[in-house]
């Protein structure tokens, strides 16, 4: 999958705003004001999305593609995961579900 797929999926949220940080060098998107969406690079170069969850399924989910997602990177690892997007065997179904989650935290 790629950026713009993630990044049109989540921009397509109620009220959500899409902002390019400068300083962070990364694409965000928001919902009343909060971000739920941050796509950027780790330390590595790897492409990541981070999104947010609940600290259990953050565990579980960390524990079960742990190729993929790690603590949140740049941001709170107990409510965070950062998801390495560009990998082949990870599927775009996933990442929606994930990007819904974290705008429904977020958004209330």
């Amino acid at each position: 999958m790629t950026l713009k797929q993630l990044l049109d999926y989540s921009k397509s949220k109620d009220g959500a705003e899409y902002e390019y940080k400068e300083a962070w060098q990364a694409d965000v998107v928001k919902v009343k004001g909060k971000m739920f969406a941050f796509a950027g690079k780790d330390k590595n170069g790897n492409n990541i999305i981070t999104l947010k969850n609940d600290p259990t399924a953050n565990l579980e989910l960390r524990a079960a593609f742990s190729d993929f997602v790690t603590a949140g990177y740049y941001s709170n690892k107990k409510h965070w995961n950062s998801w390495c997007y560009d990998k082949e065997t990870l599927k775009f179904e996933l990442l929606k579900e994930q990007i819904d989650i974290s705008y429904e935290l977020v958004h209330g």
